[in-house]
């Protein structure tokens, strides 16, 4: 793309909105597709028109109770309508990237991936994960809305740790051939090797894997972000907030080349990944 396109046409993403609702999903396979994810593949007639476009789509699921195995969970306001009731009981809900949404050519019936990362400490998603079985069911509700990955960017940087995969992936599988991809990880470097093979594998593309030293804002340093590359980086919150505050105000970058998402904050447990990744410097 020619160096003096704009960075708001270079980096643009269609944005579409979707119907908001909750839908009863069934567990119709569990597999490994490396060895620290476990992936549960999701069915049911409530997905005919489920729609997930973009690469940091999140859908957000709702898992039994721990203890009792009661699935508390909203429901749809009516067919076809937007919108969802809320029960008044406690939930047990958790955001995750649907993978892989297609047609199950032996039901007919839509169908997507959701890979489970393992922990040594599971919290209610990675343990029910462990135990899923074909016919458990959930409720999955959202996305609301799409963002699809841009388009016309010359370069893909990815600083993600193993919790964003996932999105990662979708990163890899939705950018041009053209595009070149870069993938940072902040990870142990024994874990390099299954990373490489997951994005390889779930991307459709060889990407090369290093590990971040230092800060994000180091690797991203490291790395370098010139007015081609798009970057998407997220994990753990806190270790967001550096390279958040070296992309906006040390390097100014364009905010529509660049996003950022806290999947998880140490040391509390739901983390919502629309708060704000530097609570004192939200987006304005």
């Amino acid at each position: 793309m020619p160096e003096n396109t704009p960075a708001v046409d270079r980096f643009a993403r269609q944005r579409v909105r979707h119907r908001f609702t909750a839908r009863e999903v069934t567990v119709t396979a569990v597999s490994s597709p490396v060895e620290p994810f476990i992936r549960v593949t999701l069915s049911g007639p409530d997905l005919h028109d489920f729609v997930s476009d973009g690469p940091a789509d999140h859908a957000r699921l709702f898992f039994p109770h721990p203890l009792t195995g009661e699935l508390v969970a909203p429901t749809p306001v009516g067919p076809g309508e937007d919108g969802i009731v809320r029960p008044e009981a406690p939930m047990f809900p958790r955001d995750f990237t649907p993978l892989n949404l297609r047609t199950d050519p032996e039901t007919g019936l839509r169908a997507f991936d959701v890979d489970f990362l393992q922990h040594p400490d599971p919290g209610p998603a990675s343990a029910w994960a462990a135990a899923a079985k074909p016919g458990d069911r959930l409720v999955v509700v959202g996305p609301r809305g799409s963002a699809t990955a841009p388009q016309g960017a010359d370069r893909l940087l990815l600083i993600v740790d193993p919790s964003a995969l996932p999105a990662a992936a979708r990163w890899i599988a939705e950018v041009p051939e053209r595009t070149e991809i870069e993938v940072v990880a902040d990870a142990s470097p024994a874990d390099l090797d299954w990373i490489e093979q997951y994005l390889r594998e779930q991307g459709g593309r060889e990407v090369a894997v290093t590990e971040a030293f230092g800060t994000l804002a180091d690797a991203a340093a490291d790395a370098g972000i010139d007015e081609g590359t798009f970057l998407f980086a997220a994990g753990e919150a806190t270790r967001l907030i550096p390279l958040r505050r070296l992309v906006k105000y040390e390097y100014g970058v364009p905010r529509e080349q660049y996003a950022l998402s806290g999947y998880w904050k140490r040391g509390m447990a739901n983390f919502d990944h629309h708060a704000p990744i530097d609570p004192e410097d939200p987006e304005e």
